[in-house]
């Protein structure tokens, strides 16, 4: 939206809508005209997303016996965005180079949901996490006002002229953590009933190099179609602006070509079908998979020998 004080005119502007109005023939009701336009452009289904999970580590390289924190980005701003209430987490897990899977105990309480890790044995580490699951309805009201709830289609049918979206939502996380050397296998893939696992060991990706992802739906390579995209931290401040915007592919594979060092956030969805016994409280189940993992860069200043 621009607003051009010292010229003859003023300008309102969002994704091609221009309205010029010449001093003081400006009415309240066409401004307001204009911000219904803009927020009913914002906030339609096929621009409206939900918040999205990653679980991140403060730190990706670490030595044996030392503990660093885990913490969660939740929303549309990347590294960290909005505060996480307890009771979206369904899970937090951390899965040992020994084998062991270890249950983080969730405090009650809305906030970055921040634990410290202990790596007490050499090799690799997956921190996952899972949403609670829940619904999204979009729907408009028999006056014609549109409202976005978090309740099934069941709940808000009476008051309903039309139900514009209906989801069923899940969402599982993914970071990897090499306590001084990598696990032999690497843990590719931890179980999660939908995930991105990595062809080979991420400890190893350069700069330069095609990092390549194989979806699987519970337990087997998925072949539908999905959407990906992907971003590294310091690209954009805003908002869904990622480096890699969505993409629809078809088939179990992502190929995405590792343009820079720094932390990398990946995202992929789909949306099936309710089943039968779903399809009173919502029309599609929506799954959105993501992975946190970090390419180091080189030292940019020498390193100090004290504090």
């Amino acid at each position: 939206m621009t607003i051009n004080r010292k010229g003859h005119w003023i300008q309102f502007a969002w994704n091609g809508l221009t309205i010029q109005q010449l001093p003081g023939r400006i009415k309240l009701l066409e401004i307001l005209f204009v911000a219904i336009l803009l927020l009913g452009n914002m906030l339609s289904p096929s621009n409206t997303s939900a918040h999205s999970l990653y679980i991140q580590s403060s730190r990706y390289d670490v030595k044996e016996g030392k503990s660093f924190p885990l913490f969660f980005c939740y929303g549309h701003h990347i590294p960290v965005s909005d505060g996480l209430r307890a009771k979206k987490i369904k899970s937090i897990q951390i899965h040992t180079p020994t084998g062991e899977v270890r249950d983080i105990s969730v405090r009650d309480e809305t906030s970055l949901h921040s634990y410290l890790v202990e790596y007490e044995n050499k090799g690799t580490y997956a921190l996952t996490a899972q949403t609670t699951p829940g619904y999204y309805t979009i729907y408009v009201d028999k006056k014609g006002r549109e409202h976005h709830v978090i309740k099934p289609q069941s709940k808000i049918k009476d008051k309903a002229k039309e139900i514009k979206l209906s989801l069923y939502s899940r969402q599982f996380t993914k970071s990897y953590v090499t306590c001084e050397a990598s696990s032999t296998p690497f843990p590719a893939n931890v179980g999660l009933p939908l995930e991105l696992v990595p062809e080979k060991d991420l400890n190893n990706l350069k700069v330069g190099e095609d990092l390549v992802l194989q979806v699987y739906f519970n337990g087997k390579p998925f072949t539908g179609s999905g959407t990906w995209d992907a971003t590294y931290n310091g690209f954009s401040s805003l908002a869904e602006d990622h480096y890699y915007p969505g993409k629809e592919i078809n088939g179990d594979t992502i190929k995405m070509f590792v343009s820079n060092p720094g932390r990398w956030f990946v995202r992929y969805f789909i949306k099936v079908n309710a089943p039968p016994e779903e399809k009173e409280k919502c029309s599609q189940l929506k799954y959105t998979a993501t992975l946190v993992f970090e390419i180091p860069n080189e030292r940019m200043r020498q390193k100090k020998t004290s504090h």
